[in-house]
């Protein structure tokens, strides 16, 4: 059974049709008739074209700033930017065009709400299909400008696509076109020499053993070179303006500067037999140098010879001494040959004998030093060779350096100078016989060939050549003199690898490109406004505007249009005047006689039951209101959450994220431009759903019938842009109306906080990885001592590395970190110098805990703290040594004693305070010593600082006689030190050789039984290790009445200090509290190094099989989350979550016919309504009540739209 609605509606009847005239009572409605908003005007369209070509201007000028200078703004890679500069490249770009989109999306909204008044005012008119049936401002903002194209409506096109656009594409891309990178930054400067070789300079000057030293760190230890010298030569050096830019550590100058090298012209030698056989040979260069019979040394391995010219009792053979003339004093001979006990005492086929004779130079040269130290880092010819004259370089002085191994200057010196360099034990792993003389050592060392390569001429000359050319470079700069006659300046190009805020050239010439179109499109806008007429008087903004367009209408043009929705409408309309015409002069007269009531006198109400109006009537609702909408929106959002969220897990957990590409325009694009864009799409959502909103929230008002024209006829919400409506919402009490305009306004910050959120930065990552212990805890016992090869020779070898440790900062051997030796432990997987990694595992770290306490003068018989020692006998005199007493771990007692203290030995006759420095090692007293006693003894130190006065007699006058002296009263410090092994577990880092990077004790000390004594032959570890063999090349101390330290503790003191008032004789010595912790360091270091060179000779090595776990570092750039901005970013989409569920909780009901998007529709809504006849103004009807619902119109027909109390019956929907 169908069922019928029946109201009692009250009717209401028109007076006379002269409300469709337009007129009021009071006359013609004041205002403009050409009115027009100052969206479309003259003045912000060009200002907004203005700031546009302006925008393309600065792009551009910032783009030549970039290609001119390597970057707009500059960081070191280890700093950050200034928080302005920040600010300037990852914010301001977006925040302008965000700003720029916000303005315009006011403009945009007026030019697509105010199209169909602007058709309607067309000479012509225009068909209800392109004026009434318009919606611009609700279509999906890429579809508008797609449908105004189609329609020619061109001012919504070149609006409408000005938006898309900006938002779409302008804010994203401005967003990535600035990038921090990676660049070498360079600029133009001045260099002026400040030293070089002079003329007279270097026959004055002598060379001492330094470029010896430093060649021996260079080539063994990895001591970086000095200031303007490469492996080949040294460079004339200089200096540049520094311009506040000496403090880059990275940077880099490259100018043209002097180079002086040297090269050998070797020629085989002829090789005979010596007649009296016995092995020997002679050797000719075919030039007048025919050496004497050389007979070889040792009976294994390859035999290595350098013979220079100059003769000196520290070498055993030299050309001079040989039978060489004077004419070749400046040839060396260089012999390569197998072994003595090899087989070929007839032959010479396997010896290789070079005479070389050297070239010195000078070359223009392009040159690049590093800032920070001056290291050379590329050298590049400009000129020829010119030959280097005696007058600047003393060749006789250097070749008789590298040549004899002693300096031409005889002075006191340290004990590196005093001594010939011993490079054996750096060769030990090299299968060649001692002993070995400097060149020899350089060249093997410096190419590293296997042994038969050197049989090739070529070869063994080369090795020498770079010998050769490394002491060369080494003894030239020491020559070099700042007494220069004139100064020499020149161009100079400064560069550096900075962090640099550069331009992405790519995208910003889309930019360029965007900005170009958009300032077109504005201009095109400008045009389309200022040829249109408008015949609207005011802005058409509320419902009450378009009912008043209905009340100025001609006569029947309202009830004419009726059914505007449908599309087989034809009408053509016209404004004019503020009035809207119906054109067609057939449906004019039909609809004037419609509107003549039946019967005029009817006062009676009306029982109507329209079919198609009661409360089966059809019910819409925009789709982007529907829960199905509202259901996908916020799981977009919610994804977006979960995405950011999984992606800070993870950026925590993995250390950051891997780049995206190695592209830089792809990386800019996926961090910056995709972010910003989700941003950007996310605004657009927001802004129809506000309009919808807009336009829904005065008949939500409406719907219950109780309505105040102010706060739903009188509202003018789609007149602003939506996120501009937030006031006139709040003073309306709209509030999800204020809470949707607010988080539409953050999506501009949202877009602010996604595009800085990411950040690439340097990381380290650790993958797991397995090692191969390579040595264990436990003593070899199958070789006693130290492998020095010579021996009863001193071992000086962790003297030259403690030294240039201590002196040039060079690091120490692979698996040696200052005062412990590491065991090493090698990767499965083979690895190289090209891998950039490093490597971390837990080892065992082999040290001594040294403690040193001082000796009195005292004789005691309670033991020094900390030892268990006495000191039954011993008085601070010149000759007197400490005697002590200890008690091993058996409670036996050993007297321990050294002969280390010497009384008058000097080497002058003056008057003078006297200093001397002693450390030795104490032996035990017993004539026949077990080996246990000889190792407690051998343990302890004494270390001594004197200070005498020598006290010198008168002699006569005519003696010569050495005159006798005595000391006078001594002032000493004396210590004692003994030292304990120890090993505790380290975690290490290490590179790909092994050198150490950082090791961190992780465990208590011990140590393991087969450390302390070999289960072969019961040696112990000091004895294994041969302990007091390593104070055998400490040198003899004596008496000095200057600051040099002559033995190489005190040496190595000195250095750590970075003082000589230890041993300077005019001081009183050191107290033993300031020197101790000093002296417990070198020996310790001393002690690391010994056994870190030597391990393998001393340990046993791991067992086969064995892994260490441990983990390989790489450095890399990778991807994090700014956490300021993660929290801004996820506040912000979390209250977009809470902002769309209060959205569609609270949507308008379900109530309307249709949706009042067009002027059509909402004319509909007013039809028959006595609001439309009614002219009132605004304070006159802020006391009326209005509302949406049944009502009898003024044609006496039933109707759902707007009327005014009682005349309306609400209609709730649903």
């Amino acid at each position: 059974m169908e069922r019928r609605y029946y109201m009692w509606l009250p009717k209401r009847f028109p007076s006379s049709l002269r409300a469709f005239h337009g007129l009021s009572d009071k006359g013609q409605t004041a205002g403009s008739q050409s009115w027009k908003p100052v969206t479309l005007r003259a003045p912000l369209l060009l200002s907004i074209a203005a700031f546009t070509s302006i925008s393309i201007a600065v792009m551009l000028y910032l783009s030549w700033i970039d290609h001119t200078n390597g970057g707009l703004a500059f960081a070191s890679p280890t700093e950050s930017h200034s928080t302005a500069m920040t600010f300037s490249y990852s914010y301001l770009p977006t925040l302008i065009a965000l700003t720029l989109g916000t303005l315009w999306s006011w403009v945009d909204l007026d030019s697509k709400r105010l199209e169909p008044y602007f058709q309607l005012s067309k000479r012509d008119g225009a068909e209800a299909k392109d004026s009434l049936q318009l919606h611009y401002p609700f279509d999906f903002i890429a579809l508008a400008p797609i449908r105004a194209f189609r329609r020619r409506h061109w001012s919504v096109f070149f609006s409408g696509t000005t938006t898309a656009l900006i938002f779409w594409v302008l804010t994203p891309l401005l967003g990535a076109v600035f990038a921090d990178i990676p660049r070498l930054q360079t600029i133009n400067t001045s260099v002026e020499t400040v030293a070089n070789l002079v003329p007279g300079t270097s026959n004055t000057r002598k060379l001492d053993l330094s470029p010896i030293a430093d060649g021996y760190g260079y080539t063994w230890l990895g001591q970086s070179l000095p200031a303007f010298v490469t492996a080949t030569g040294a460079i004339a050096q200089f200096k540049y303006e520094s311009k506040g830019r000496e403090g880059t550590s990275n940077a880099s100058i490259t100018t043209t500067s002097d180079y002086y090298t040297t090269k050998l012209e070797c020629t085989p030698a002829i090789i005979r037999l010596a007649p009296s056989g016995n092995r020997a040979y002679t050797f000719d260069n075919g030039k007048g140098c025919l050496t004497d019979e050389i007979s070889g040394v040792g009976s294994r391995g390859h035999i290595s010879l350098y013979i220079g010219y100059h003769n000196d009792p520290h070498v055993d053979w030299s050309l001079s001494y040989l039978g060489c003339p004077q004419d070749a004093s400046h040839t060396f001979l260089a012999i390569w040959a197998e072994g003595w006990d090899n087989p070929f005492s007839n032959t010479t086929t396997n010896v290789t004998a070079l005479f070389c004779e050297p070239s010195y130079f000078v070359q223009r040269v392009n040159v690049t030093i590093l800032v920070s130290n001056n290291s050379v880092t590329d050298v590049a010819p400009v000129g020829p060779l010119v030959d280097l004259s005696q007058e600047h370089f003393n060749a006789t002085d250097f070749e008789y350096l590298i040549g004899t191994g002693i300096s031409a200057v005889s002075s006191r010196s340290d004990p590196f100078q005093a001594s010939r360099l011993d490079q054996w034990p750096t060769l030990r792993n090299i299968d060649v016989e001692p002993p070995i003389s400097n060149m020899v050592g350089f060249a093997l060392g410096l190419t590293q060939y296997p042994p038969i390569e050197y049989f090739n001429p070529t070869t063994l000359a080369s090795a020498y050549q770079e010998a050769h050319q490394l002491l060369f470079a080494l003894a030239a700069t020491r020559l070099f003199s700042s007494d220069l006659s004139s100064a020499d300046s020149r161009p100079g190009l400064f560069a550096t690898n900075v962090r640099a805020i550069s331009v992405i050239w790519e995208l910003a010439v889309v930019v360029e490109v965007i900005l170009g179109l958009i300032s077109i499109f504005i201009l095109a806008l400008l045009f389309t406004s200022w040829t249109r007429k408008s015949h609207l008087c005011k802005d058409p903004a509320a419902l009450s505007d378009i009912m008043e367009l209905a009340r100025r209408s001609t006569p029947g043009t309202i009830p004419g249009i009726k059914g505007i929705g449908s599309n087989g409408c034809r009408y053509r309309l016209k404004l004019r005047q503020g009035r809207l015409e119906l054109l067609s002069a057939e449906t004019w007269q039909k609809t004037v006689t419609a509107l003549q009531p039946e019967n005029p006198s009817q006062t009676e109400s009306l029982r109507i039951a329209p079919p198609d109006q009661g409360q089966n009537a059809v019910q819409v609702r925009p789709f982007e209101m529907t829960f199905t909408v509202g259901f996908a929106f916020l799981a977009i959002l919610l994804l977006a959450i979960a995405t950011l969220a999984v992606m800070y897990i993870n950026v925590a957990k993995r250390n950051g994220l891997p780049l995206p590409s190695t592209n830089q325009v792809v990386h800019q694009l996926v961090l910056n431009y995709i972010p910003i864009a989700f941003a950007t799409i996310l605004e657009p959502f927001w802004t129809l759903l506000n309009r919808l909103l807009c336009i829904l929230q005065p008949f939500e008002a409406l719907r219950q019938g109780q309505a105040r024209p102010s706060r739903s006829l009188d509202v003018k919400y789609t007149a602003l842009s939506p996120q501009l409506v937030f006031w006139r919402a709040l003073r309306a009490g709209h509030f999800t109306l204020v809470a949707v305009c607010l988080i539409g306004l953050s999506a501009n910050f949202l877009a602010v906080s996604l595009g800085a959120l990411f950040d690439i930065n340097l990381v380290q990552n650790h993958s797991p990885f397995l090692f191969s212990p390579q040595l264990a805890l436990a003593l070899n016992g199958s070789s006693k001592g130290l492998d020095i090869g010579g021996g009863a020779n001193a071992y000086k070898e962790h003297y030259y590395v403690a030294r240039s440790n201590l002196s040039e900062g060079t690091a120490l051997p692979p698996w040696i970190k200052s005062s412990v030796s590491l065991l090493p432990f090698l990767s499965n997987e083979e690895s190289d110098e090209s891998t950039p990694a490093s490597y971390k595992a837990k080892t065992d770290g082999i040290g001594l805990s040294v403690r040193c306490t001082e000796l009195t003068s005292k004789s005691t018989t309670t033991p020094l703290d900390p030892f268990n020692l006495t000191t039954p006998s011993f008085v601070h005199d010149i000759d007197s040594s400490p005697v002590v007493t200890k008690a091993n771990a058996d409670g036996a007692l050993i007297n321990c004693t050294t002969f280390g203290f010497r009384g008058l030995d000097r080497s002058d006759d003056v008057n003078a305070t006297y200093a001397k420095e002693v450390v030795a090692t104490m032996r035990t007293g017993s004539p026949t010593p077990s080996p246990k006693e000889q190792e407690e003894c051998s343990r302890l130190l004494v270390v001594a600082f004197q200070r005498a006065d020598l006290i010198v007699a008168q002699r006569p006058l005519n003696d010569t006689s050495k005159p006798d002296a005595t000391f006078g009263a001594l002032q000493a410090t004396y210590m004692i030190c003994e030292a304990d092994l120890y090993v505790a577990p380290f975690d290490v880092v290490v590179n790909w050789e092994g050198r150490v990077e950082a090791a961190e004790k992780v465990g208590a000390s011990s140590v393991p039984e087969p450390l302390l004594s070999s289960q072969e032959n019961k040696s112990t570890f000091f004895e294994n290790l041969d302990y007091e063999r390593m104070w055998s090349g400490h040198g003899s101390p004596s008496w000095h009445n200057d600051v040099i330290a002559e033995t190489w503790v005190p040496y190595l003191m000195t250095i750590s200090m970075n003082s000589t008032d230890l041993i300077n004789p005019n001081l009183p010595p050191p107290s033993a509290a300031s020197i101790a912790p000093v002296i417990e360091d070198i020996i310790t270091r001393l002690f690391a190094v010994i056994l870190g060179l030597n391990a393998k000779t001393i340990l046993l090595p791991a067992p086969e099989g064995s892994t260490i776990a441990g983990v390989s570092i790489t450095t890399s750039r990778r991807v994090f989350m700014s956490r300021p901005m993660f929290i801004v970013s996820m506040v912000l989409l979390v209250l977009n979550v809470f902002v769309a569920l209060l959205y569609y909780t609270r949507r308008p009901r379900k109530m309307l016919a249709c949706m009042p998007t067009t002027i059509g529709s909402v004319l509909e809504m007013v039809e028959g309504s006595g609001l439309v006849e009614e002219n009132a103004d605004s304070k006159s009807r802020e006391g009326w009540r209005v509302g949406y619902g049944r009502y009898v119109g003024t044609d006496g027909k039933p109707h759902i739209g707007i009327e005014r109390r009682p005349f309306v019956v609400p209609w709730s929907g649903r």
